[in-house]
């Protein structure tokens, strides 16, 4: 790729109940002037789950905001971030019994010029997304997945496993927490989708592949692709909180 090709970012974000649940635990950002992209999915009783995800996203959007000017690697001030967002959680929780044990998962995205950075903690996902196919990019902290690793189940398997909804690895449940890093340089044409296991779940990649690419022959916006992802959402039963965001990169 041309190193002097100036990437141009779009993006959309959309957050929904889903059909079964009572409140919606999620939390998303999508902020192009940051290069932000943040999907939260929160866990506790007594709205604790949707405490932690808002909390989540405001001091990890506080911590990059003030780190911008500071030259550090993204990798670095994402890891701050999520230390100070695990460390604000847990703090409140731990002051207000109705709160004990909340948590939630985060899946970061920071674009800087021509590379991606993902922070990942739980099991919300980052794909990666181009005419040629679609790529999960972020490894869920799942009991499923480490059932998977040491080959105890099979991929098929994982949807239907009775500790899918089990993560091993969740911001604010416990004092202290690291995120996993994944770095990815962007070409023209590349798209990143972040979705909560509201998403992830019920719909196949392939499907989600097929929706956005159909969007994008159609010259259509990227608000109406994550409608119509959050649509086969609840589609496949609404079981969950969905949250969506998606971010595409063109060259000018």
């Amino acid at each position: 790729m041309n190193p002097t090709t100036t990437l141009q970012l779009s993006c959309a974000l959309l957050t929904d109940i889903g059909l079964k649940r009572k409140q919606n635990q999620d939390c998303g950002l999508a902020d192009l002037e940051t290069g932000l992209f943040i999907v939260a999915d929160g866990m506790g009783g007594h709205q604790g789950g949707e405490i932690a995800s808002q909390l989540c996203v405001e001091k990890v959007t506080e911590h990059v905001r003030t780190s911008l000017d500071k030259n550090e690697p993204d990798s670095i001030i994402l890891q701050q971030s999520i230390q100070i967002a695990n460390q604000a959680i847990h703090e409140m929780a731990s002051r207000e019994a109705q709160l004990e044990g909340m948590g939630t998962t985060a899946t970061i995205l920071k674009i800087t010029d021509h590379e991606a950075t993902i922070l990942q903690v739980g099991d919300s996902r980052a794909y990666l997304w181009n005419a040629e196919g679609i790529w999960q990019i972020s490894k869920d902290h799942s009991l499923v997945q480490e059932k998977l690793r040491a080959g105890l189940i099979t991929r098929e398997q994982m949807k239907s496993d009775e500790m899918k909804n089990v993560i091993t690895r969740s911001v604010g449940y416990e004092p202290n927490v690291r995120g996993e890093v994944f770095k990815v340089e962007i070409r023209p044409g590349d798209g990143f989708l972040l979705c909560s296991d509201g998403l992830s779940g019920p719909v196949e990649d392939q499907i989600m592949h097929e929706i956005l690419m159909d969007g994008e022959s159609r010259g259509r916006p990227l608000s109406e692709a994550a409608e119509r992802l959050v649509h086969a959402a609840n589609s496949n039963g609404g079981d969950d909180n969905v949250t969506v965001v998606l971010v595409k990169a063109q060259g000018v």
